[in-house]
């Protein structure tokens, strides 16, 4: 019985004293999402009937402010894929990065989410979702159901339909609660 309490003791303390993943960008790479953003997002909405034909994988990422137990923002990794055919939307968000309020990246989040939507003459309308961790000031592992929504359209940039850019709000709640107020964009793979 000592050695199962001895390990239990053990275990706990590890536990409670978890490292935060590494940033996976710099304050640099935020500054440039943040313009690649405002530019896509003046870029002019694809008619209907110039809509690509097919499917068309987008790469891009999603920056948004946060507000509840955590102040700052995000920024991540998004794969988008519209099939025009089928009106479906597929993809993921990752390498999700926790932005302090000066503007320095934080931690990265452990987790993926994916994204399944519907895409109707260029409209873009889809949901982000998945499990989050994070590890809080105190060396606390932290896990949260993360709910994003993707609203947007397909857009013009060197030809007809080579972008997306659209709003993404949305929450996460578990052992922290956070509330998500931002932007996607994307550009033709």
């Amino acid at each position: 019985m000592p050695r199962v309490l001895i390990l239990t003791a053990s275990l706990a303390a590890v536990a409670a004293c978890a490292t935060p993943n590494p940033p996976t960008v710099t304050s640099r790479d935020v500054d440039r999402a943040f313009v690649e953003a405002a530019r896509v997002s003046a870029l002019p909405v694809t008619a209907p009937i110039d809509v690509p034909t097919g499917t068309v994988t987008y790469d891009g990422q999603i920056g948004a402010d946060l507000s509840g137990d955590t102040l700052g923002s995000i920024v991540g990794d998004m794969r988008m894929d519209v099939g025009f055919a089928s009106n479906r939307i597929s993809g993921s968000i990752s390498d999700i990065n926790l932005i302090d309020q000066s503007g320095r990246p934080d931690q990265r989040l452990g987790g993926t989410l994916q994204i399944a939507g519907v895409e109707n003459s260029g409209a873009l309308d889809a949901g982000a979702s998945g499990e989050i961790s994070a590890v809080d000031n105190n060396g606390q592992a932290l896990e949260a159901d993360m709910f994003l929504d993707l609203r947007g359209s397909v857009r013009d940039d060197r030809g007809f339909g080579d972008a997306v850019y659209g709003s993404v709000t949305g929450e996460a709640r578990g052992d922290f609660d956070i509330d998500v107020d931002g932007v996607f964009f994307g550009e033709r793979r």
